[in-house]
């Protein structure tokens, strides 16, 4: 079967991740980070190991939930990324690494835990990447994953491809496509058991995202991504009309302040026999 290879540039870096922080944390990856966090808590694993950590949502909320004498790796394969993420959380219990989700760096039967939060739809191979995680699993252990649901289904994301289609009709930059392609359930669940997972569980969950204005959330959706980078090489004199547009856009919708918006995606949880 084949993977769907990502036809843009994922590279977070420059200004991106403090932007991907600050605007997109609340607003896409907060609410998550929270319910995972419970899980993982119920679970009480000894060893977990997180793929795409990104800035450190979800590991900020594993320190604060596991024994102080758990292990806990903390990965991505983007170095700046990693970084801000080393940075913003000082706990010596974390061990950071850059790592590819399709090549772990670790000996078998390692971790009680492997997670990743919206880094799934990135992999350049994602059996590869399940395979990899079953191998570093103990038996029993578990795989915990999230990917978004349709981008029908998350308006924010929605609003903003919009706009930058109307900015960029002919050659659109198309990142905001990218992570809401792996929708399908029956897709995600025949690749996940393809890897040799057993007794895997799926869930819709809708939460909610958070934004303090339209502004702040416009700002994160076009200069918290890739996407960033694709305006600045088409026109970096369109930026601020659109951030102005993506603004009005979102407050037409949600409100100017305040913002509450709806998030829809996948909870995957699958077990190593």
């Amino acid at each position: 079967m084949q993977t769907l290879k990502a036809p843009v540039n994922t590279a977070f870096s420059g200004s991106i991740p403090q932007h991907y922080d600050s605007g997109l944390g609340p607003l896409f990856f907060e609410p998550f980070a929270q319910h995972l966090g419970e899980r993982i808590a119920e679970l009480a694993p000894a060893n977990v190991l997180e793929l795409a950590c990104g800035t450190g949502r979800l590991t900020r909320h594993i320190t604060h939930r596991l024994d102080p004498a758990a292990r806990i790796v903390a990965t991505d394969v983007n170095p700046a990324m990693l970084l801000f993420a080393q940075r913003a959380i000082a706990d010596p219990r974390v061990e950071w690494n850059t790592v590819d989700a399709v090549a772990l760096p670790y000996p078998d039967a390692s971790f009680d835990l492997v997670v990743a939060q919206f880094g799934v739809m990135f992999y350049s191979d994602r059996v590869e990447a399940y395979r990899e995680a079953l191998r570093v699993l103990k038996p029993g252990g578990r795989l915990l994953i999230t990917s978004w649901g349709r981008l029908e289904a998350n308006p924010a994301a929605r609003i903003t491809q919009r706009v930058v289609s109307e900015f960029f009709p002919l050659d659109t930059p198309a990142f905001y496509t990218v992570p809401f392609a792996y929708h399908d359930r029956e897709l995600i669940r025949e690749e996940v058991l393809e890897s040799g997972f057993e007794r895997i569980k799926m869930g819709l969950a809708a939460l909610t995202g958070h934004a303090a204005t339209a502004i702040a959330a416009a700002r994160g959706l076009l200069e918290g991504s890739p996407i960033h980078t694709a305006i600045m090489d088409r026109d970096p004199y369109a930026l601020p009309a659109m951030r102005e547009m993506l603004a009005a856009n979102l407050a037409a919708e949600f409100g100017f302040a305040e913002l509450q918006v709806p998030l829809s995606a996948w909870v995957v949880e699958a077990v190593k026999g």
